[in-house]
């Protein structure tokens, strides 16, 4: 009886190794044939339903899946169809995280200081003039404006590098500024603009507008704010044809890099101090269409100071200074616009900007010793020194 059984058992195993010796078989004489159906051949593959297995077009689903229906005009028009020129992202583009210390393209391996970089930022006295842009970009130019500088009331000469549409007149290595189309043709050959400026005693600053920037803000770089927060509409501060225009968004990641590897750029140049215009909110009354993304709790006053910050790190050979609208930049004043409370900044020094009104000077409630203000005139000199200010740029 138990012969029987096992005689039994030994046949089932004997048909089972067989039967997947066979299939074994089979299946390699089928991998011979390199054509397979909706792959190499460029035959779509059937489905049991009659549906095809071809491929998509990049955004669309499978051959079984619903297709949406387009979005109808007036659904389209709750949010605003002015915008559809900064719409969904590309999907073509994927920001690149900038080493800090890159030039020109090349990025160096393990950062090393050259011989003439600047020391550390210096807490001196900055009082400046700024160079007018054309002139900068001629050496003989910028060679005549710094013969005519009045040493007794300047130490130093400032110059524009990235102004408030977001446009860079030097030869960024910035793989952003480049895709943007940032990158000016008129281009100031920073390094030897430097060391002329240093060669007449004063201090070489930069100066850039960072925030305020309606070039390299756009949803597809993964810099902008984004219109009701929807992840991929680029927020404008006005329709389209109201001239509006998209900001960075200090909450992005790429928006700091950008500007980080710019500090990095200028610090390596070597200039002294950046002055930084711009590191604001939109000043507009759209802000409650604005989102920011994910903000990680952050307030919105610490995240300028925190763009300012990560800057500094960068770039630690330079001193960076904020500059801000002095008026609008007080406790109280119009900060339904602007969203923080910039009196409240702890980043020092500052710049108010007060032009010809010294009045503004008195609501900002930093200590006068911290205080750089951006004056357009000269004659604004001898108020300040009467106030105890005695920093100052003249723009």
């Amino acid at each position: 009886m138990i012969s029987s059984v096992l005689f039994g058992l030994l046949l089932v195993i004997l048909v089972g190794v067989g039967y997947i010796g066979a299939k074994a078989i089979t299946e390699m004489n089928r991998g011979k044939d390199d054509t397979v159906p909706g792959l190499h051949s460029g035959v779509e593959e059937s489905l049991p339903d009659g549906s095809s297995s071809g491929s998509e077009e990049p955004g669309g689903g499978s051959g079984t899946e619903p297709v949406s229906e387009p979005e109808s005009s007036a659904e389209s028009d709750k949010v605003e169809t002015l915008y559809a020129e900064y719409g969904d992202a590309a999907s073509n583009y994927t920001p690149v995280k900038e080493n800090p210390f890159t030039k020109y393209g090349m990025p160096i391996a393990a950062f090393v200081p050259s011989p003439d970089k600047p020391e550390p930022a210096d807490d001196g006295e900055l009082r400046a003039v700024t160079m007018p842009l054309e002139t900068a970009l001629s050496m003989d130019a910028a060679r005549d404006f710094l013969e005519s500088v009045d040493k007794d009331t300047y130490n130093a000469v400032a110059v524009l590098l990235k102004d408030d549409v977001g446009t860079i007149y030097y030869g960024t290595g910035s793989s952003l500024a480049k895709n943007c189309g940032a990158v000016s043709s008129k281009q100031v050959d920073i390094e030897s603009l430097t060391s002329l400026i240093k060669s007449y005693d004063l201090k070489p600053v930069a100066a850039i507008y960072s925030l305020q920037d309606h070039t390299a803000a756009h949803t597809r770089f993964g810099t902008s704010y984004f219109w009701m927060n929807d992840g991929s509409t680029t927020w404008l501060d006005a329709k389209v044809v109201n001239g509006g225009r998209p900001w960075l968004n200090p909450y992005m990641d790429n928006t700091v890099d950008y500007l980080c590897t710019i500090a990095a750029e200028l610090d390596e140049a070597g200039f002294r101090d950046l002055l930084v215009y711009g590191n604001q909110y939109p000043n507009t009354t759209l802000q409650q269409k604005l989102g920011v993304g994910k903000d990680g709790g952050v307030s919105r006053t610490d995240q300028l100071q925190n763009v300012l910050e990560s800057m500094q790190d960068a770039a630690p050979g330079l001193r960076v200074i904020p500059a801000y609208q002095g008026d609008c930049y007080t406790e109280g004043v119009k900060t339904q616009v602007y969203t923080a409370t910039p009196n409240v900044f702890t980043f020092t020094p500052s710049a108010p900007i007060i032009g010809s009104d010294t009045a503004v000077l008195d609501r900002v409630t930093a200590d006068v010793s911290t205080l750089m203000p951006v004056i357009d005139s000269e004659e604004i000199i001898p108020a300040l020194y009467e106030r105890g200010i005695t920093s100052y740029i003249l723009k």
